[in-house]
Parts: structure tokens; C-alpha cells; sequence
């Protein structure tokens, strides 16, 4: 089925494979995440879009790559350095992510310890990392953004939670351990 999904991504956004091409050409690591990463591994509902997270430190050499230039996005509950290839907004290439939320900043870096054997994908020569769909669930669970703000983070979780059985909740303890993060995710996941 993830094999599929990755197609459905590669014929849903064109440039995607080229972009994917570039960083694996250029070394540098990537995930994606966000709500793709959750569809990949089985939540029925599409992405409107592709994010795709690198390490902070390879922000810089990314634009220059694709002759672009970042923006730091800023809302009250998060500031991201977001970049978008080919001018296209439903590619979107993300790091330095920070969350803002009940008066505690929670700081996100995806550097190389992020890749997991379990989360990667290969299709026509082409490996692509996904982010642990236990971290992708920590980072909507530290969010809970509604649909007032045209998101479904909680709602995302409980649906992901029910369809997806092989979650790492040794893992995910752990992660949200290290995010100091228990009073935020509290009662959202069964741990």
C-alpha cells in the first residue's frame, strides 16, 4: 500500500521527483512529513500538499540548489523556514520548525537520526525517507490546530491511531520525553 501512496504523491505534485532527485543528488537528507507522512502509512485523507523536512543546517544550500529564497512563516502557535521549489506552495521545503503552545516553545531539528529502515520508501531507484509517524503524530499533538485554521490535528491522530496498529510507543514516550512535552500531549495518545 505505501508503495501506492508514494506513487499517488509522484503523480499528484510533478515536480516532486525532481526535487526528491536533487536532495538525494546533493546528499542531503529528507523526510517527508506533516499529514503526508500519516497518508503514507494509511490515513485516508490526501494532502493538499508536501512537506518536506531537511536538517536546519542545509536550509541555505537547499535554496541556493534550486535558486530560491526561504521565508519564515510565523503564526501565533509556530515559526518555520519554508522555501517552495519551482514557485509551487504545495511544495514546501521546511526546517528550523518551532511550536509555541501554552507558553512553552518546543524547537524541532530532522537531522540524520530521524532515518529509520521501517520509514523509507524506494521507487525507480529513488529512496525516499518519511518522517516516524510517531513524530509526525508529536508535532500535530503539540499543534492541535482545528478546523477553524482549516487543519485536523487531533482529529488526524484518533483516526491515524485507530487504522495504524504497528505505532513504536516505547519510541513515542521517548520523543516526548526528550520535547518535554507530557502536560501537551497528555490525554491524546493511549499511552
Amino acid at each position: 500500500m505505501i508503495k501506492e501512496r508514494a506513487q499517488w504523491f509522484l503523480d499528484t505534485f510533478p515536480h516532486l521527483k525532481e526535487v526528491l532527485i536533487t536532495l538525494s543528488k546533493h546528499k542531503i537528507p529528507f523526510f517527508i512529513g506533516g499529514s503526508g507522512s500519516l497518508f503514507l502509512f494509511g490515513n485516508e485523507r490526501e494532502p493538499k500538499d508536501v512537506d518536506i523536512f531537511i536538517p536546519n543546517k542545509h536550509h541555505d544550500e537547499v535554496d541556493a540548489l534550486f535558486g530560491i529564497t526561504s521565508e519564515v512563516y510565523t503564526s501565533p502557535l509556530e515559526r518555520v523556514r519554508n522555501s517552495h521549489p519551482f514557485g509551487l506552495h504545495d511544495l514546501q521545503i521546511t526546517s528550523h520548525l518551532e511550536i509555541a503552545a501554552e507558553g512553552k516553545m518546543y524547537t524541532f531539528s530532522f537531522d540524520e537520526s530521524f532515518v529509520r529502515k521501517d520509514c523509507q520508501i524506494e521507487m525507480d531507484g529513488l529512496v525516499i525517507s518519511v518522517l516516524p509517524p510517531e513524530d509526525a503524530l508529536i508535532i500535530k499533538a503539540i499543534l492541535q490546530r482545528g478546523k477553524s485554521v482549516g487543519k485536523h490535528d487531533v482529529e488526524d491522530i484518533r483516526i491515524f491511531l485507530h487504522i495504524y496498529k504497528k505505532i513504536d510507543t516505547e519510541y513515542l514516550q521517548k520523543r516526548i520525553r526528550l520535547l518535554d512535552a507530557e502536560d501537551r500531549t497528555r490525554g491524546i495518545f493511549p499511552l
